[in-house]
């Protein structure tokens, strides 16, 4: 399958290709392929070909349950999962390798549970330092195993003492860079400074979408985080306007600006040695939602010498690693469907 005209953006897929009509007047092309082979289309991208071999196990366990957890996720469509981020990056065997496959053989038919219900398979590239609640990113209950965890080795920061609810609490632990998983990560650590007509183009474009009354400000007067997670995650986060004062709350945060790549961040105001608000620096750590599984955190521990159990344990607290069987809570299903849509 090819996008373009490029070779080198072709990629090769196994199974059964079918193009379907969908609802937004377009077609998608629809790729059945048993769960294993999926996986070796999964784990080459999202984890990569070079990660020790505990934390692509540990990729290979998760990917699989999330792939069982939210199989029925597109019924509607008339397909099962998304080949995007939106789901689990999803590339075909092109870039399947010996190793990553030996990481899928391995683990064959091993998902994590819990209390034998497949857990929220929820993983995200770079924590920053402590992993989100559910709740921090999503509205929904909680999950007994998705709760703040600090992503070290070691004993770094009590968290039941320093809550990172806290703003100065929060910006102590951002300004620690040394001891943590993520320690030698380039978006462990990041500050990222925007003028504030920048910001300004980013919220009206991000209101306009949403059909927001407020997409019609002018200026900014200022911006300040409101409410903080225990993890640190921006709850709530006030702007300032011309027109008047509208909220951002959780991952809308993330979307609002072009700037922090996570919500786990504090706005230090900038003049530039001038009168007048300049814009922000965004200070902040990680990059995506950073609930459950670190991808950077897991290669860490991998090369500590700790197994894949060990590394998922960590993670999601409280779960069991189980072979797929009659008593586990789940869809039965021996394929899987993946979807890429055509433009």
């Amino acid at each position: 399958v090819n996008e373009g005209k490029k070779p080198q953006n072709a990629r090769l897929y196994a199974g059964r290709l079918q193009l379907q009509s969908n609802a937004y007047g377009t077609y998608t092309l629809v790729n059945e392929v048993p769960l294993e082979t999926y996986l070796r289309g999964v784990v080459p991208y999202e984890i990569g070909t070079q990660a020790p071999k505990a934390s692509m196990e540990a990729q290979a366990i998760i990917a699989r349950t999330y792939a069982l957890r939210n199989i029925h996720r597109f019924e509607a469509d008339g397909y099962q999962l998304c080949a995007d981020t939106h789901c689990q990056v999803y590339y075909g065997l092109k870039g399947a390798t010996a190793v990553t496959d030996r990481a899928i053989a391995t683990t064959r038919g091993m998902v994590l549970t819990y209390n034998d219900e497949l857990v929220d398979a929820l993983y995200s590239s770079t924590t920053g330092g402590i992993t989100a609640a559910f709740s921090d990113v999503w509205n929904g209950d909680d999950r007994p195993y998705l709760q703040p965890v600090i992503d070290s080795p070691s004993n770094i920061w009590n968290l039941n003492g320093q809550t990172l609810a806290d703003e100065n609490n929060f910006q102590r632990f951002i300004s620690l860079k040394k001891g943590f998983n993520e320690s030698e990560w380039d978006l462990f650590r990041w500050r990222r400074e925007t003028k504030l007509e920048d910001i300004a183009k980013g919220l009206q474009k991000f209101l306009k979408v949403k059909n927001s009354p407020y997409a019609k400000f002018k200026t900014i007067k200022g911006m300040k985080v409101v409410e903080r997670s225990r993890s640190g995650r921006i709850l709530k986060l006030a702007v300032d306007t011309d027109i008047g004062t509208f909220y951002l709350h959780k991952d809308e945060v993330r979307s609002a600006f072009a700037a922090p790549v996570s919500t786990l961040f504090y706005l230090q105001p900038l003049n530039k040695g001038k009168p007048g608000l300049w814009g922000y620096a965004f200070v902040g750590g990680g990059l995506g939602h950073g609930v459950g599984l670190s991808q950077t955190g897991a290669q860490h521990l991998a090369k500590l010498g700790w197994s894949n159990a060990k590394i998922l344990e960590f993670y999601y607290p409280g779960t069991q690693i189980q072979v797929l069987n009659n008593t586990i809570k789940f869809t039965n299903s021996n394929s899987v469907h993946t979807t890429a849509s055509l433009k």
